[in-house]
């Protein structure tokens, strides 16, 4: 058995590849555990079912982020030393060693680092969507689209559809292109 942990994300593998062949089977793929129900001082919170803390809906890390690629994106009153101080702060607390260096500051870094830093956070589709990638086929992963080596998706799903509810009690509405 396998287990590395950081100060956020516990990853578990026991036995298990990598590898999803079949998305249904539970036992395929790597355990993530990110948040636990630990406190501070190593004991347990109240519930061993749900975790006592809140879940976190913006957190500074998160800041530091949209800073560097605000940067990046061209925004006044930034500055390349700035955003490179805070993408290295954040990967130093993350226990990450390698820090990085203007010639690495891009976009497509700050979206991994996104990944990295707010997984399991429901950042991931916002994120792939501002940056243009979630929709097309420029860029698949596994299971994108529900296919194993990924799919090109069609860009009306950059869009949830409108519930029909709501067109219901609205006559103004008209339901996004797709739908």
């Amino acid at each position: 058995m396998f287990s590395c942990k950081t100060q956020e994300i516990t990853l578990s593998l026991g036995s298990r590849s990598i590898d999803i062949l079949d998305i249904s089977n539970k036992d395929q793929g790597y355990v993530i555990e990110k948040f636990s129900n630990a406190k501070s001082t190593g004991g347990f919170g109240s519930d061993q079912t749900f975790v006592d803390t809140d879940f976190p809906l913006f957190r500074f890390a998160d800041v530091y982020l949209m800073y560097a690629e605000a940067h990046l994106r061209g925004a006044t009153n930034t500055s390349e030393v700035n955003a490179l101080t805070y993408i290295n702060n954040l990967r130093i607390r993350a226990n990450n060693p390698e820090t990085i260096t203007s010639a690495e500051l891009n976009l497509d870094f700050i979206l991994d680092e996104r990944a990295r830093e707010l997984h399991l956070e429901a950042h991931r589709r916002q994120d792939l969507i501002r940056f243009g990638k979630f929709t097309g086929g420029s860029y698949n992963w596994t299971w994108k689209g529900n296919g194993t080596n990924g799919i090109s998706l069609p860009s009306h799903l950059d869009l949830y559809p409108i519930p029909s509810a709501s067109l219901a009690t609205s006559p103004n509405l008209q339901q996004n292109l797709g739908y």
